[in-house]
């Protein structure tokens, strides 16, 4: 073989190994493969309390986080709205919750079972970034989701990890168990504790009746809980999650979170969450990251 020969080879091999390493440097990261990743929780006995639930450790809902927000200096931290995990940077909550003066100011909490207490997997990251929908409306609410990427990421473990972020498909999945989650910020004896309520979904139809919800329940979002009233997230768990396990996958996935709280436990006055399977190629593109 000829030098000029042997010297086009090289070159052409260069070329190919410059060319796979870009492309490898550009594809997006793939996300926790666990996610979800929980046994399917059993119907809970409801009560009046603040999500009409019971206790629960965080170890059940490791993804369930809490966003703090500290209004000046001289004041602690205090929680705001609530949250889910959806990557080791990332967190997903409602645009209204991402409302706030100083951005410097939030703090993302996770790993606790209780509000204000730390014990040794209790986690927090501060935000570095928000990401609040091009498209949201503050009056109708309408695509009411805000990404919060953190400066630090979380370490994932058995009391923190993600849930897994759905697609179009899981709307043709039968739920038969979902479950909302938050702290009890009500006072009582169990004030600042994780808790969780099964939940049904309801028809669109019915809570736009003009007894309820009165038309105003967009294509976007989906009605949860009971026409009785007293299963409830409250003011304070506005952005938490929506998680309804999917028995085909065996794993949890975010099929809502919750983007309306001007009602607490109020008879005819349903939990209001967004789809989040609806957004879900949005997602991919404002985190940089493919889930499939």
């Amino acid at each position: 073989m000829s030098r000029d020969m042997k010297f086009l080879l090289l070159l052409g091999a260069l070329g190919w190994g410059v060319i796979f390493y870009f492309s490898a440097i550009s594809k997006p990261p793939a996300p926790y493969k666990n996610c979800g990743d929980r046994p399917e929780r059993e119907f809970t006995h409801r009560n009046t309390r603040m999500i009409g639930g019971e206790n629960v450790g965080v170890d059940v809902w490791p993804w369930q986080v809490s966003v703090l927000y500290q209004p000046d200096s001289s004041a602690p931290f205090s929680q705001v709205c609530g949250g889910a995990l959806i990557d080791k940077y990332w967190i997903m909550t409602a645009a209204s919750c991402a409302n706030v003066q100083n951005q410097s100011k939030l703090l993302i909490r996770a790993g606790s079972s209780t509000l204000d207490v730390d014990d040794e997997f209790t986690q927090k990251s501060e935000v570095a970034r928000i990401i609040t929908h091009e498209r949201f409306n503050p009056v109708t609410l309408r695509y009411s989701i805000a990404l919060f990427q953190m400066k630090t990421p979380f370490m994932f473990n058995e009391f923190v990890s993600p849930i897994c972020v759905p697609d179009d498909a899981a709307a043709d999945h039968k739920y038969e168990s979902c479950h909302i989650t938050g702290y009890n910020t009500q006072p009582g004896d169990d004030v600042g504790v994780l808790q969780e309520a099964n939940v049904y979904i309801m028809s669109r139809s019915l809570c736009n009746k003009p007894e309820y919800w009165n038309f105003t329940v967009s294509a976007d979002m989906l009605c949860v809980g009971e026409l009785g009233g007293g299963v409830d997230g409250c003011e304070t768990n506005l952005g938490g999650p929506l998680n309804c396990y999917i028995k085909i996958e065996h794993r949890y996935y975010l099929i809502g979170i919750r983007v309306k709280a001007t009602s607490c436990g109020e008879p005819n006055r349903p939990n209001i969450y967004l789809k989040v399977y609806g957004l879900y190629y949005w997602i991919e593109r404002e985190m940089n990251i493919s889930f499939h």
